[in-house]
C-alpha cells in the first residue's frame, strides 16, 4: 500500500490505510506499506520501506518523495500482487510507475478533496480558481489509469463523474469501523473526570486541526450556545498545523474554559472519548467519507454534521444525527442534545453495515476486478 504520509503524521488517508491493511491482514493477506520517509521514524508493527523525501512547506508536517531508487526491487523481493495506492501526489504517481513496470493491477482510493486543499495550501503562487481548475485536470490524468478507483462514499463518486474524470471503473468502498472497539459500552466516567466534565454536557470534535477541518464552525456554535446551554463543553482531540489559530479563537469567541484541547489522545482513549461524550460535531467540507463519524456512531453517540459530501451519506436527520449548514451548526447541535438518548440505538445500527468485515469483504471484491480489468487488456 502506497501513502502519501505515514507515523507521525495521522490523518485520514493513514487510519483508513491502517484499518484496511490489519483487515485483509486477518483474512490471510500480507500487507507492506511504501511511504515518504519521515525526519524521525517512529516504532510501527507493519512492514514499512521508506523512501527519501523533502518537506512539502505548502502543507506543514508532509513530505514529498525525490528519489524512489530502490523502490522497485523492494517491491519484486516482497513478490507484491497488487499495489494499493491511498495517495494522490507524489505517492500516487509512483504507485502508478511501479503498477506499470511490474505488470500488476493498480487499485487507488481516493481519500483526498485535491481540489479543496489547494484553497488552503496552493503550492504555488496563482489565483485560487485556476490553481483548482489545474488540479481538477492533474485528477483527470491520473484517475483514468488505476485498473480500479475506490470512492469512499457515493457522493465522492458522483462528484469526480460531474466533474469530467473518466475512470476503468469506480467502485464505492468505504473504511470499515471496528464494532467492537467502539461501543457505548467504552463510556468511562474517569476519562471524563480527567478532563472535568463529569456532569457536563460534551461535545466531541476528533481531527487533524488545520484550517480546511473548519473548527471555527463548531467554536462559533458552542459561543452562540453558551448562554443556552451553560454547562455545554467543547472536547477537542487532535493536532495540525491550526491549533494555535483555534486556540486563540476560542479566547476571541470568549469560550476558552469551555473548550478543552487534549492533543493527540493515546488508541486505547480513543473509544473512551466517543463513547463518552453526548454529541460529536464535524463541520468539515473536506471530507471524502468521515470515519470519525463512524466510530462515532458505533459508539452509540449521534453526530451533528454538515450536509455536505459524504457526511449524510452516514448521518440521517433525527434517526441517528443532526445535520446542518454551515450557518446553523448550533442549531443543530440543540437538536442533537435534545434527542441524544433515543438517538443512540440508530447509531450502533448504522456503524454496523459499515464493519471491518464488510468493508474488507467488498475491497477484495475490488481487487479481483483490478486483476480482471488488467488480463482483459492485454
Amino acid at each position: 500500500m502506497f501513502v502519501d504520509s505515514f507515523h507521525p503524521i495521522v490523518d485520514g488517508a493513514v487510519v483508513a490505510m491502517e484499518i484496511s491493511a490489519e483487515g485483509l491482514e486477518r483474512r490471510g493477506h500480507e500487507v507492506v506499506v511504501i511511504a515518504p520517509g519521515p525526519q524521525v521514524q517512529t516504532p510501527t508493527k507493519r512492514k514499512v520501506h521508506y523512501l527519501p523525501s523533502r518537506e512539502f512547506k505548502s502543507y506543514p508536517g508532509y513530505r514529498i518523495v525525490i528519489s524512489p531508487s530502490d523502490m522497485l526491487e523492494f517491491l519484486r523481493k516482497e513478490r507484491i500482487e497488487i499495489i494499493h495506492s491511498h495517495g494522490l501526489a507524489s505517492m500516487g504517481i509512483l504507485s502508478l510507475t511501479a503498477a506499470r513496470a511490474l505488470k500488476i493491477p493498480h487499485v487507488l482510493t481516493f481519500h483526498t478533496m485535491a481540489n479543496e486543499a489547494v484553497k488552503y495550501y496552493s503550492p504555488l503562487p496563482i489565483r485560487q480558481d485556476f490553481m483548482v481548475s489545474l488540479v481538477w485536470a492533474y485528477l483527470r490524468n491520473l484517475l483514468k489509469r488505476p485498473e480500479v478507483v475506490i470512492a469512499p462514499s457515493a457522493p465522492i463518486r458522483n462528484e469526480l463523474l460531474e466533474n469530467g474524470v473518466v475512470m476503468k471503473a469506480c467502485e464505492v468502498v468505504p473504511t470499515g469501523v471496528d464494532c467492537q472497539k467502539y461501543s457505548p459500552e467504552r463510556f468511562d466516567k474517569a476519562f471524563l473526570d480527567r478532563y472535568g466534565l463529569v456532569g457536563k454536557r460534551v461535545l466531541l470534535h476528533v481531527g487533524r486541526l488545520s484550517m480546511e477541518k473548519r473548527l471555527d464552525v463548531v467554536l462559533e456554535a458552542v459561543a452562540v450556545l453558551r448562554p443556552k446551554v451553560p454547562d455545554l463543553r467543547l472536547l477537542v482531540v487532535g493536532k495540525g498545523p491550526a491549533e494555535q489559530h483555534y486556540k486563540d479563537l476560542a479566547k476571541k469567541l470568549g469560550v476558552a474554559e469551555r473548550v478543552i484541547f487534549t492533543g493527540f489522545l493515546p488508541d486505547e482513549d480513543m473509544p473512551k472519548a466517543y463513547a463518552s461524550a453526548e454529541i460529536l460535531v464535524i463541520a468539515s467540507t473536506f471530507e471524502t467519507q468521515g470515519l470519525v463519524v463512524l466510530e462515532a456512531l458505533a459508539s452509540g453517540t449521534p453526530v451533528a454534521g454538515v450536509r455536505y459530501r459524504a457526511i449524510p451519506e452516514f448521518v440521517q436527520e433525527g434517526k441517528n444525527g443532526c445535520l446542518f449548514e454551515l450557518d446553523s451548526c448550533a442549531e443543530a447541535i440543540q437538536r442533537c442534545l435534545l434527542r441524544a438518548d433515543s438517538m443512540m440505538i440508530n447509531a450502533v445500527s448504522t456503524a454496523r453495515d459499515y464493519s471491518i468485515d464488510v468493508c474488507c469483504a467488498k475491497l477484495e471484491k475490488c481487487y479481483e476486478r483490478s486483476a480482471q480489468i488488467l488480463a482483459d487488456s492485454k
